[in-house]
C-alpha cells in the first residue's frame, strides 16, 4: 500500500464501520482499530471505551471522537481504503507539497 493513495481522516467520521464493539470480561468495549504508523515499524492498534449496553450510543460515539482526537496530537489521521493510519504529519502522502505546487 502507497500511502500517497490515502486521504485526510477527520476523526468526527467515525461511525459503526469504523468500530467494534465487544463484549469482554463482562464488559462491553466500544474499539477504533487504526494502524500506528509514527512507530518505527507499523503496528495495529485500537483506541476504546466501556460502554453501556451492546451497542454504541451517539455520546459513545462523541467521547470516542474526542479521545481519537486526542490521539492524534502531534501527528495526523489519514485513511487508506478503509483503514484509518495515525501518522506524522511529514508521511501525510505529501498532500501540503502538493497544495502548495498547484
Amino acid at each position: 500500500m502507497d500511502m500517497n493513495d490515502s486521504k485526510p481522516f477527520d476523526p468526527a467520521d467515525i461511525d459503526e464501520t469504523l468500530t467494534r464493539v465487544v463484549a469482554h470480561g463482562g464488559r462491553t468495549h466500544l474499539l477504533f482499530p487504526f494502524i500506528n504508523g509514527i512507530t518505527a515499524e507499523p503496528r495495529y492498534n485500537s483506541i476504546g471505551m466501556v460502554i453501556a449496553g451492546y451497542a454504541a450510543s451517539v455520546q459513545d460515539f462523541q467521547a470516542l471522537t474526542a479521545m481519537v482526537r486526542k490521539a492524534s496530537e502531534g501527528a495526523m489521521w489519514r485513511i487508506l481504503f478503509n483503514t484509518p493510519w495515525l501518522v506524522r504529519p511529514s508521511e501525510d502522502g505529501g498532500s501540503a507539497e502538493r497544495k502548495r505546487r498547484g
